[in-house]
């Protein structure tokens, strides 16, 4: 987490957003420019200080590192760092370059709000679309010239055309596959959608014919359910198809991936999101014209979550908002018990040989595995995934 790598990962994505701009996949380009203008701010502060990028609140693990003190008792491993937000990073940002932020912050919120959209519900304002955009390269650009990084490394093949849309349109569309991904994404979205109906119309029928809400609520919940795992493996077949998937092994759990397998993850995120939010509104959509299900359709989108067990796990450890429909997800793992390192040991001899705060001086350690909602089926299962959408890889259970 130093400038440098924020800084490759910021110019990688600001390539991809232009990529998408030159064919008109508008949704990536406005999703890319989000998290490269996140990424060239936190960039920008790394520079003056890595301790600014820390988040002071939540962060046991950045802040002790950067000042040398990673073998002290109660530092977190790097997979529970915290940074502040992309929209802290801004304010902060914006104070240390003393007017040479070339946007307002009402401009910026544009291009936050569209990012936090589609990162979290797989939509945005499209007629925003084009303000967001150029707020992100605008940012990106100022960040670039602050830490001195040339063009043609920051902007790559759009080193002379990187702030004019119409120019970039004009070119000829990249060769690699992944520029025809989004349209791809749309197109099966479409057809599950059309699925999601059908199943909605089996669910009612079947629900109309025994007549009972407990009847009702399973047709539901089943065709709910079959509708949302199909449409992922679906996904992630395209996803595969494409060269997003599968995303490159860890050598371990505190390896930073590098910017081109997180901007992968990010990826692949997107577009499995997309799915299951288009299935999930699709499906409810078609409810509300029978009314078996529009009765049951209250229980089934109950925010209270369910916890139930998962083909590829067992144990749920917490509940989580889910990113694509904003019900509630699980978050599978397992946990461990480590020495909680609270404080010196002799210590605890004059109060009975234990932390006087933690049983047996030790903590639960929950490490997470797998993602998945059993509303709209959203799945993620790599860790890159995990830590892209916010889930700690290992989190202290209290905390």
């Amino acid at each position: 987490m130093d400038a440098q790598t924020f800084a490759d990962m910021a110019g990688e994505l600001m390539r991809s957003t232009l990529d998408s701009w030159r064919t008109d996949n508008h949704r990536f380009a406005v999703f890319h420019a989000g998290l490269g203008c996140e990424h060239a701010l936190k960039a920008y502060l790394s520079h003056l200080d890595p301790v600014l990028v820390a988040d002071t609140h939540t962060d046991q693990a950045l802040r002790y590192r950067i000042f040398g003190l990673d073998d002290k008792d109660g530092v977190k491993p790097l997979t529970e760092a915290r940074t502040i937000s992309m929209e802290r990073a801004f304010k902060d940002a914006e104070k240390f370059m003393r007017g040479r932020m070339p946007v307002t912050k009402q401009q910026f919120d544009v291009l936050a709000q569209s990012r936090n959209g589609l990162t979290h519900l797989a939509w945005y304002n499209t007629t925003l679309t084009k303000q967001a955009v150029v707020t992100g390269i605008q940012i990106a650009e100022a960040v670039r010239a602050e830490l001195a990084i040339t063009a043609a490394t920051f902007w790559g093949d759009y080193e002379t055309v990187f702030n004019d849309l119409a120019k970039i349109k004009a070119m000829p569309a990249p060769a690699s596959s992944l520029s025809k991904l989004p349209a791809a994404a749309e197109t099966l979205a479409k057809q599950e959608v059309e699925q999601a109906r059908r199943a909605a119309h089996t669910a009612a029928s079947v629900a109309h014919n025994t007549a009972t809400k407990e009847a009702a609520r399973a047709a539901l919940w089943t065709a709910l359910q079959v509708t949302g795992l199909r449409a992922q493996e679906n996904a992630i077949i395209l996803l595969e198809t494409h060269g997003i998937l599968p995303l490159d092994p860890r050598p371990d759990r505190s390896h930073t991936p590098s910017p081109a397998s997180a901007l992968r993850a990010h990826d692949a995120i997107s577009i499995k999101a997309f799915v299951a939010s288009s299935i999930h509104t699709a499906f409810t959509a078609a409810c509300e014209g029978h009314e078996p299900l529009r009765e049951a359709l209250p229980d089934i989108l109950s925010r209270r979550g369910r916890t139930i067990p998962h083909h590829q796990r067992e144990d749920s450890l917490y509940l989580v908002e889910c990113h694509a429909c904003g019900m509630l997800a699980n978050v599978y793992g397992h946990t461990t018990q480590e020495f909680c390192g609270c404080d010196d040991p002799n210590v605890w001899e004059f109060i009975g040989g234990e932390c006087p705060d933690h049983p047996n001086s030790a903590v639960n350690i929950d490490h997470a595995e797998l993602y998945h909602c059993p509303t709209c089926s959203f799945t993620l299962s790599h860790d890159d995934e995990l830590e892209a959408v916010g889930i700690p890889l290992s989190l202290e259970r209290d905390r």
